[in-house]
């Protein structure tokens, strides 16, 4: 079966399980779905993978989980963990609207639902919290209105949003991704997107510096044009990560990581990540390490090892601080399930 198919398979299976048991516990058929309970996760992301700039990411194990008590209107919006205390409360907190439009173009009635969003996704750190909101917002239309969408709908209503679809591809399905952004018709993005598991020997470790990075800003860094002996450069170790993957070949790894297309022109716009990316010249320092490379567009660094994973993390945590940024380091899984309704 196709993960689409399955995706579309199990969503259905969810929402009509949620409506018979509502029914067979309530004697108003009308107020069945106000009475169910049902939790959206939506995991993290990391992209770019070195050379592999704008092409895959991964689907990691820090979570946005919103609880919905469905109810007739309005939405009532409790919030904990990353961003609570700047992220709106009412009703345009950006995962309601993105609901409200999806709802809007499908002709739906959104009603509305008791929501409590705890989200463990840094704001701005490169780790994908935007898309994670995105799948969330889209999540939580399909629950209100039992429509589940395919993956072609899901992901197209996504790309409205932002065309990163190395972070929206794992955040939905989980795993390694490999993104593919195509314009449908002028003006419309879709995405193309493939689903691998990564393999359980390599391991992650994350850096999350104490300051946010924009997006948009660092993209500005970029140069418009790069000359072709670069574009080679990270074609080459772009489809070279694939391929040491596929084969078991890790200590491939290190040569995929090096990039020539966006860090070297970000991270000198933050002394603490040139600093970590140092590690990939230091290698022999730290066995079991692989390399390092920048999550997304920053500010959270991302190590691959086979082993020795707590060293590198304190190394990485150290070289930030040296800095004067306080920072947090922690060895995270990949998440092969990507989002789940229950």
């Amino acid at each position: 079966m196709r993960i689409a198919d399955c995706g579309l398979t199990i969503c259905l299976v969810v929402l009509a399980a949620a409506r018979i048991w509502a029914m067979s516990t309530n004697n108003n058929p009308k107020s069945e779905i106000q009475n169910t309970k049902f939790t959206i996760t939506v995991p993290s992301s990391t992209s770019n993978l070195g050379a592999s700039f704008d092409t895959c990411g991964l689907a990691l194990s820090l979570y946005l989980r919103v609880i919905v008590e469905p109810q007739a209107s309005g939405f009532e919006i409790e919030l904990m963990g990353e961003g609570a205390e700047s992220l709106p409360r009412d009703e345009s907190n950006f995962i309601v609207q993105v609901a409200h439009f999806v709802a809007e173009q499908r002709g739906k009635n959104l009603g509305g639902a008791k929501l409590q969003i705890d989200s463990q996704i840094p704001l701005a750190r490169g780790l994908g919290s935007s898309s994670s909101a995105i799948i969330a917002g889209i999540s939580l239309y399909e629950v209100l209105t039992s429509d589940c969408l395919t993956e072609a709908e899901f992901f197209r209503f996504a790309m409205h949003y932002e065309n990163h679809g190395d972070n929206l591809g794992p955040c939905y399905l989980g795993g390694l991704v490999l993104a593919c952004v195509r314009e449908e018709t002028p003006g419309e993005l879709n995405l193309l997107a493939v689903k691998r598991r990564w393999p359980e020997a390599v391991k992650l470790i994350i850096a999350i510096p104490d300051f946010e990075m924009e997006t948009a800003k660092m993209r500005a860094a970029l140069p418009k044009e790069i000359p072709l002996r670069d574009a080679i450069f990270n074609m080459q170790r772009t489809a070279l990560l694939q391929a040491a993957l596929s084969e078991g070949r890790y200590e491939l790894i290190t040569e995929a990581l090096r990039d020539r297309i966006h860090q070297p022109y970000r991270a000198p716009l933050v002394p603490a990540l040139s600093g970590v990316l140092q590690m990939n010249e230091d290698l022999a320092k730290f066995p079991g390490l692989l390399g390092v490379a920048i999550s997304g567009a920053g500010s959270t660094m991302i190590a691959f090892a086979l082993d020795g994973c707590e060293d590198i993390k304190a190394e990485m945590k150290t070289r930030i601080e040296k800095c004067g940024i306080s920072a947090r380091a922690m060895q995270v899984e990949v998440d092969n399930q990507g989002r789940t309704i229950r």
